[in-house]
């Protein structure tokens, strides 16, 4: 009998496929990708642009196992998911196990359920290499910038920082959001409205055209005020239909994160790893979408369950404009079996299932029904337009009534909260008397980005893909280019700001054609033509390789940013330079700007002193009283002291760091030391800093008296022993 081994991302969607086949399938995991381009290299051939891979640290345990596995199975088939970024994983694995296209099936499957892992084993294919070089194109691309730009700008910066192909044009809208609303100056406007006084509920708004440009408002206090008084109007036009309300369409990708985020708090991440593990483990369907329709079978599906159920149902599926570029590989999220009412382990796994079944189930409802009422009045009066030509004004009420509520009665989570706004039973071509009023308003900024709009923003553009988002704006926020702020009290949305270093890689990346908009959505469009096979990988990586270094020598702009002086010793140029330690402080220097002003000036770094250079103390030199080498006086955030120049001398002298006293170098007191009164163990005085007092400690680990800590009574080992 045949043994198949299938091999999966996740070792949970492992346990579950596992639970579908018999006992002649052995399905294992990859636990996510296993190869990718070196860590500390660029890994790509900037002659051929070849990729060089290698096996990640962390899986060659499991690549070793997969290799073993492969050898003892008459049939391996590759179930990887089923976007670019899934193909390419499969490809990987299919490389590291040394397969050749005879040795392997690939299948795919839009949702984890019984049916659906049985109907992709009984299709299987072969790797979509397309799909592969337009992921492979996207991964070297986003090399190039990181490995070539990076250290680019980081040299002229003075200081780490990082850019990247989408994550520095996310960085870009927020900082430009952020300047348009500094530099915004509001503008006084006049809102013109009518109310009639034997209907004071009818209110309606000036018709703005012809007395204003498309567009425009009434900029001038007269232009309004020759509206305002008593006024007779005719209404002229009275028009009632019925209106089909529509369902909110299913969840995309995008849709869920900035749902699911404002409605819990969550952020783009935290969706992503809630819908990752509910869709392992099978309960919703592929959760990395552009496509906001249901499949046939998918709303067939939904509608049995409510019409199982006694609710009345859409026959027909309602359909939903897609983005222009969306890929619209596969359906909308949904449940994959909606008659299970709640799923996940977690809260947030948990809210998230509640909020995608409500919207998929509301899908299949019966629209709702609103009968929209429209007054359209006509004044007697003559009023100038933008040409001087003498008119009629037009003012416009609108109300609104439910007749159906239809699927809006079902909806809990996303509940709507529409109310009626009925108009009285006005006659066509009756006068009416009424009231023309003039309200003063001002324009306002823009609004700061949410976490959602900012998505919904780069969506909407292009730039970049859906599945990529979370991880981009945990990144920026992780490395403080942006800033999330928290506004208007409990319930308030955070909103993006852009930290310093925001500023300053949007300025210094500024005139890189990588930054454009334009340019990033046309190399999205560009990486989607790879995959459908009509242009090839080197197609697009070629050509923004040569412009990236164009832009490099000629367009990255960080000197001119950088904090500069002139040198207290020598007067030539110096820079300031920013290095991060390894316990995350900050270590701020200065070096001459033109390193090779640096030997005759005879000082490489300088010190900063409250944001200027100053010239280092002169270093100081002495023997060592142990052992008689060369001493050289340091400085910590603790203050002075001593250690070897040679610092491989400090394990022959015996002493590594020596205490100062007054510029001299002062020979540490040796630790006393006694043997443990139970164990016989040797026991070394310790002074501790958060107790404020001396104790002994054992030299072994694992004494035998089982007490690593003695306490001290008067500079010896207490008798009375204590364990830790």
């Amino acid at each position: 009998m045949t043994k198949t081994l299938v091999i999966v991302e996740s070792p949970a969607k492992a346990r579950k496929i596992g639970s579908f086949l018999g006992s002649q399938f052995t399905v294992k995991a990859s636990v996510g990708h296993i190869r990718d381009l070196p860590r500390k290299s660029l890994g790509v051939d900037l002659q051929t642009f070849a990729p060089t891979y290698e096996i990640n640290e962390d899986k060659k345990a499991t690549v070793a196992d997969l290799r073993k596995l492969s050898k003892t199975h008459d049939r391996i088939v590759i179930a990887t998911d089923l976007d670019r970024e899934g193909e390419a994983i499969g490809w990987h694995i299919k490389a590291a196990l040394n397969l050749s296209e005879g040795q392997y099936e690939r299948v795919a499957y839009g949702e984890i359920t019984e049916s659906a892992i049985r109907k992709a084993m009984a299709a299987p294919r072969k790797l979509d290499m397309d799909q592969v070089a337009a992921q492979e194109a996207r991964r070297v691309l986003d090399r190039l910038i990181g490995y070539l730009v990076s250290p680019a700008l980081s040299d002229q910066a003075g200081k780490t920082l990082s850019a990247g192909r989408v994550q520095s044009v996310a960085v870009r809208l927020v900082v430009d959001r952020e300047r348009e609303i500094q530099n915004f100056q509001p503008q006084t406007f006049y809102g013109v409205g009518l109310q009639l006084n034997a209907y004071p509920e009818v209110k309606a708004g000036l018709v703005l055209k012809p007395w204003a440009e498309d567009g425009e408002h009434l900029w001038d206090r007269r232009d309004a005020e020759q509206f305002c008084g008593d006024q007779t109007v005719t209404l002229i036009k009275k028009d009632t239909k019925t209106v089909k309300v529509k369902p909110r369409p299913p969840f995309t990708t995008v849709t869920m994160q900035g749902v699911a985020g404002k409605r819990f708090g969550l952020t783009a991440a935290e969706v992503m790893q809630a819908a990752q593990k509910l869709f392992d483990n099978g309960h919703i369907t592929y959760h990395r979408t552009d496509n906001p329709n249901l499949s046939d079978e998918g709303y067939e599906l939904l509608r049995s369950h409510l019409e199982y159920n006694g609710h009345d149902t859409n026959p027909s599926r309602p359909t939903y404009p897609a983005k222009a570029d969306a890929q619209e590989a596969h359906e909308a999220i949904r449940p994959t079996d909606p008659a299970r009412t709640q799923a996940g382990d977690s809260q947030a796994e948990r809210d998230v299932y509640s909020l995608i079944r409500e919207r998929a189930l509301c899908v299949a409802l019966p629209f709702g029904e609103d009968a929209k009422t429209q007054f359209v009045f006509e004044s007697q009066g003559r009023y100038a337009d933008l040409a001087g030509t003498a008119r009629p004004a037009h003012y416009v009420a609108q109300g609104k009534v439910i007749q159906v509520s239809g699927w809006r009665r079902h909806a809990v989570i996303e509940s709507v909260t529409e109310k009626d706004k009925p108009l009285p039973d006005l006659q066509k071509g009756q006068n009416y008397d009424g009231v023309v009023k003039a309200e003063e308003k001002q324009t306002k900024p823009p609004g700061r980005y949410t976490e959602h709009a900012l998505v919904k923003t780069l969506e909407a553009a292009g730039i970049g893909r859906p599945a990529t988002y979370a991880a981009i704006l945990e990144n920026i926020k992780a490395r403080l280019y942006v800033v999330p702020e928290k506004k208007g009290g409990k319930k308030a949305e955070t909103y993006f700001v852009p930290g310093d270093d925001g500023y300053y890689i949007v300025d210094a990346l500024k005139n890189m054609t990588f930054l454009g908009y334009k340019y990033t959505q046309s190399v999205e469009k560009t990486l989607d033509e790879v995959a459908k096979g009509n242009k090839g990988y080197i197609n697009i990586v070629r050509p923004m390789y040569q412009q990236l270094r164009q832009d490099i020598d000629e367009r990255l702009d960080a000197y001119s940013l950088v904090e500069t002086e002139d040198c207290p010793k020598c007067g030539e140029s110096v820079i300031q330079k920013q290095k991060r330690r390894k316990g995350g402080k900050l270590n701020v220097f200065w070096v001459h700007k033109n390193p090779d002003h640096a030997t005759p000036c005879g000082i490489t770094f300088l010190n900063d002193q409250d944001g200027v250079p100053a010239i280092p103390e002169p270093t100081k030199t002495t023997a060592c009283p142990v052992c008689s080498e060369p001493l050289i006086r340091r400085k910590n955030d603790r203050g002075y002291y001593w250690t070897h120049e040679d610092r491989k001398q400090g394990d022959a002298c015996g002493t590594k760091f020596f205490p100062d006293e007054d510029g001299t170098p002062i020979v540490p007191e040796k630790p006393k030391t006694a043997p443990c009164a139970k164990c016989g163990d040797t026991l070394t005085r310790r002074y501790s800093k958060k107790t404020e007092k001396y104790l002994w400690v054992h030299t072994k680990k694992k004494p035998e008296c089982g007490s690593f800590f003695v306490d001290d009574e008067d500079g010896v080992p207490a008798i009375a022993l204590e364990g830790d």
